[in-house]
């Protein structure tokens, strides 16, 4: 198939410039960032599973976000621990 379109000139000087960058003309540069840019998901069809999941699992939204807060302050203490270990006071090494 061959389809053409018309770039504002300040994006057809940027894909221009980009394209060098990388080594590629103008057309190989565009069929890939377009062949990226179909590949990656909409956050809608990231987050399907989750919703999927988080509606079998019978849990309200009240109990998600309490245990989502638990966990956050669960991890917020195993760093705060981590660093306490790394960097020891200069008390502890008398």
């Amino acid at each position: 198939m061959s389809l053409t379109i018309s770039l504002p000139r300040d994006l057809e000087t940027r894909v221009l410039e980009a394209a060098a960058r990388q080594g590629q003309d103008a057309e190989a540069y565009v069929i890939d960032a377009v062949e990226r840019a179909l590949r990656k998901r909409s956050l809608d069809e990231l987050l399907a599973p989750v919703r999927e999941q988080f509606g079998a699992s019978g849990m309200s939204e009240e109990e998600l976000t309490a245990l989502v807060k638990a966990e956050r302050r669960a991890m917020w203490r195993e760093k705060q621990d981590e660093n306490r270990n790394d960097n020891p006071s200069s008390a502890s090494r008398l």
